[in-house]
């Protein structure tokens, strides 16, 4: 049975890990962390489309190589 328990400024919720694997564990907290930094991010949308857009920019200028070159 999940529980929630709100205090003051947090919420502490305890979730049974039966049956759950680590990497499962894992997975959920990140999620859950992910969701706490979004949600206290002043990015807008249209500047987290533009920053997407710049790191798959200089990825590609990093890699493009490795794409693009003739096979012998």
């Amino acid at each position: 049975m999940v529980s929630v328990e709100t205090v003051k400024d947090e919420i502490r919720v305890s979730i049974p890990t039966n049956g759950m694997s680590q990497d499962a564990v894992s997975s959920l907290v990140g999620w859950l962390r992910a969701e706490v930094v979004a949600r206290q991010s002043s990015l807008t949308e249209e500047k987290a489309w533009q920053l997407a857009e710049d790191v798959k920019s200089d990825w590609w200028k990093q890699n493009q190589a490795r794409y693009t070159e003739k096979k012998a």
